[in-house]
């Protein structure tokens, strides 16, 4: 433990982190990020969760798990989470709706940390003429 977290009373740093959509654009920097840690104490473990149909390369310190945000059940995930420490959501468009859900099987897991997919902005569309703006539907699904 550093001396930092030692005055604090902070626990060791997480070791185990989840990312959701682990082959989606942002979430490749986030994976680059963390497997390529050099800080002392700050080696991470990446269970990598993908889309069933869609690849990911194979890297030291990342396991790679397909999840089907339409089929898996909160049991079922909740089993593969035992161990994980942290979730990070990268999840994007209707896969947005399964974050509840993971949420939920994180609990159940006894995960640590749950950051969800807010890494995005207000995608407001103004139609000319009209002073009204329009949410993008996605956002409707985040404010849940």
């Amino acid at each position: 433990m550093s001396s930092h977290a030692a005055n604090y009373g902070l626990a060791a740093p997480f070791h185990t982190i989840a990312l959701f959509g682990a082959n989606g654009q942002i979430s490749e920097h986030i994976l680059h990020a963390l497997v390529s840690s050099k800080r002392p104490g700050h080696e991470f473990t990446v269970v990598a969760f993908i889309q069933p149909g869609t690849r990911l390369q194979d890297q030291n310190n990342v396991v790679i798990k397909t999840f089907d945000v339409e089929k898996a059940t909160r049991g079922e995930l909740s089993k593969d989470l035992k161990g994980v420490d942290v979730i990070v959501s990268a999840l994007n468009g209707p896969a947005l709706e399964g974050q509840t859900m993971i949420q939920d099987a994180a609990a159940d897991a006894g995960v640590k940390r749950f950051y969800p997919s807010e890494y995005g902005f207000h995608q407001i569309y103004r139609k000319p003429n009209d002073p009204m703006g329009y949410i993008h539907p996605a956002w409707n699904m985040k404010a849940k």
